[in-house]
């Protein structure tokens, strides 16, 4: 990026530390003092920094840092971020972070994550061929944990021809089954 932001800053002085740290433990550790030093900077200042990132990376194919980054919505969670994140879900670079931008929206607050909800859904099909298992497993867990209407929706795939997808929707329908009976079985 042109000229280092204080978000850019804390981002490198962490991963820097991070790459020195040969315990998971203090790996994880760092992630979270990074967190909260991004949520003691300004909202506006770290909107635009994470903007400009996404708006870059979606044009150089880079994303690095990304888990940074886009976690660092999490910290300053915003609807402003909503279409830049829907923007990397439809990148069909491999490297692009579809993981961050789903996991940053699953665990926005509800209300923006609900703003999200309708163009999550025009993603399915077809399908971005660069999503990877693990990619399609977290988009069915976003819709389920913030839609209503998610088995609504997810029943409309478990015939899909894309064999990941129907899986997923298999899964989760037989989810939805086995919580219907165990809330019957609850019940008497």
């Amino acid at each position: 990026m042109k000229g280092a932001g204080q978000l850019a800053t804390l981002i490198k002085i962490y991963t820097d530390k991070m790459k020195h740290v040969a315990d998971y433990n203090e790996s994880h550790k760092l992630r979270y003092e990074l967190g909260d030093k991004v949520g003691e900077l300004d909202l506006a200042d770290v909107q635009k920094e994470i903007i400009a990132y996404i708006s870059e990376n979606l044009v150089t194919k880079v994303w690095v840092n990304a888990h940074e980054w886009i976690g660092s919505v999490l910290n300053h969670p915003s609807p402003a971020y909503i279409d830049y994140l829907l923007q990397i879900l439809d990148e069909e670079d491999t490297n692009a972070p579809h993981y961050w931008a789903l996991d940053a929206i699953e665990y926005m607050p509800e209300e923006m994550t609900e703003l999200a909800i309708p163009g999550l859904k025009q993603r399915i099909e077809p399908i971005n061929p660069s999503w990877s298992y693990a990619v399609i497993e977290k988009y069915f867990e976003t819709i389920v944990w913030n839609d209503e209407d998610a088995e609504k929706f997810i029943s409309s795939f478990v015939d899909s021809p894309n064999e990941m997808v129907a899986f997923r929707a298999k899964y989760w329908m037989e989810t939805f089954e086995v919580e219907r009976e165990e809330d019957a079985e609850g019940e008497d």
